[in-house]
């Protein structure tokens, strides 16, 4: 579809005129690593619709694209394991218990080609500096470790005692 021209603006004006539709969110397609489909975008392709999309986002009212986050779409974080979304999520499969990952993708994602509207937004606010100097991902970074520290320790101590050893979390979930 992103090979045709005109394709993202015929598509906001289609779903832009339905009452029914309050807001437009778009992703792009995460392919697997060597996946070599039509939907794969090339780099000119995924440039040409990161364009288009901060273009329209003037004209069309009902699409919900900040600039910023439009962008991470063309640097996206290199890894889950860098990956905010990533470590902000569970995601089980439609059985409600095998868990799937590293991220909501499964298998082996092209992380270089992330196109997950969620992690270009989470992105777009790590990439952003507090008090213009400490990006907001370094506080989050330092929070995770903190919380799988304190984790760490209370899952050692018995039940009683503020722990979590021998009681499960959630159903289905050991503790």
């Amino acid at each position: 579809m992103m090979g045709r021209d005109g394709y993202l603006a015929e598509f906001l004006d289609f779903w832009s005129s339905l009452s029914e539709v309050v807001s437009i969110r778009v992703s792009l397609f995460t392919p697997q690593i060597g996946e070599t489909g039509r939907e794969v975008l090339s780099s000119a392709m995924r440039r040409g619709a990161v364009d288009e999309l901060v273009r329209l986002a003037s004209t069309c009212p009902k699409l919900r694209m900040d600039e910023h986050v439009a962008r991470s779409f063309l640097e996206p974080p290199p890894s889950p394991e860098e990956c905010i979304f990533a470590h902000t999520t569970h995601c089980v499969s439609a059985d409600l218990e095998t868990t799937i990952q590293p991220c909501q993708f499964g298998g082996n994602p092209d992380c270089s080609q992330c196109g997950c509207i969620a992690t270009a937004g989470l992105h777009a606010v790590g990439r952003h500096r507090l008090m213009g100097a400490i990006p907001v991902s370094t506080v989050f970074r330092a929070s995770r470790n903190i919380g799988a520290s304190i984790q760490s320790v209370r899952s050692r101590l018995p039940a009683g005692m503020g722990g979590t050893r021998g009681r499960r979390l959630l159903p289905g979930i050991g503790g």
